[in-house]
């Protein structure tokens, strides 16, 4: 996950944006009764994401009563039609999705939606929160859903209020395998079967039990095992070159220092890459080193 800055644009302000202009008398009558409730429950939601208590939020405290359905809609409308193109709510909603990054789920894919980390269907208070709007991938977005945590390990990580990155918590390893598919540490001599890459979180000694837990729930919400395995098929025909010069001045040695080095570049930037991961895994494997990286590049 990436962590990104807060939006600049606080609840008062957006809400007040987006009933500014082209909207009729009894809207704006019906919307603006609700902002000391949104404001109030945009406090309550940053609290909650700064302690990681999301999973004890009220739905009944982040919507109108049952019975006022169009209270409820009318509400939701403030983000699908207030902020969209053309309406005075927009800057909030490109102020979200305009961020300079990857998408911050999985650090891979570009950013083309905007999400409601709590779904605006069971928190309608939060629809138009910008705290609340999270810059996003089409692929994360699809995979997350209106989904909302019941329990402290459902919280799936928000890019805004959680940096778990001054520690390293992704690895990779490289699998070998037989004919018969087991699993084996394949030797320098040895033409495995087949090969794959397997990322895993692998927490550090100084999280608690339940941050574990939470960070895995986010690994594989997302799916990142499967993304990044995909990521693998792309860049290692990329650096094949590179690697068998290694080969051919030092042997396994050099190989294994070009890959450390590669790792070292990536983490730089972004220690839990998996980029850094995957290279520091090839690295570690006698196997690639000694030669089975021209079986990897062959596919």
């Amino acid at each position: 996950m990436r962590r990104l800055d807060p939006p600049q644009i606080g609840t008062p302000e957006a809400f007040r944006m987006c009933i500014s202009t082209k909207i009729s008398l009894p809207m704006w009558t019906l919307l603006n009764s609700y902002e000391l409730r949104v404001v109030i429950a945009a406090g309550a939601y940053e609290q909650a994401c700064r302690t990681s208590t999301l999973h004890l939020l009220q739905p009944a405290s982040f919507a109108p009563l049952p019975s006022k359905k169009r209270d409820r809609d009318a509400l939701v409308a403030m983000y699908e039609r207030r902020m969209g193109p053309h309406h005075p709510g927009r800057p909030v909603y490109e102020e979200a999705r305009n961020r300079r990054t990857k998408c911050p789920m999985c650090g891979v894919g570009a950013v083309r939606q905007v999400d409601h980390h709590m779904p605006k269907s069971i928190y309608p208070y939060l629809a138009a929160v910008p705290i609340n709007l999270l810059p996003i991938c089409s692929d994360c977005n699809f995979e997350k859903r209106d989904r909302a945590p019941t329990c402290y390990e459902e919280q799936t990580l928000h890019p805004y209020f959680d940096d778990i990155d001054d520690n390293r918590w992704l690895r990779a390893r490289l699998i070998t395998r037989s004919a018969d598919g087991r699993a084996y540490q394949a030797n320098h001599l040895d033409s495995p079967a087949s090969w794959a890459i397997d990322f895993y979180v692998d927490p550090p000694a100084s999280w608690n039990m339940q941050l574990a837990k939470r960070v895995r729930y986010h690994f594989e919400t997302f799916k990142l095992a499967q993304l990044y395995e995909e990521q693998v098929a792309d860049d290692l025909p990329g650096i094949e070159l590179s690697i068998e010069e290694a080969f051919q001045v030092g042997g396994a040695p050099d190989v294994r220092a070009h890959l450390e080095g590669l790792a070292r570049s990536r983490a730089r930037r972004n220690k839990n890459s998996w980029m850094v991961a995957l290279y520091e895994a090839l690295a570690a494997h006698d196997w690639f080193c000694s030669g089975g990286f021209r079986q990897v590049a062959a596919g």
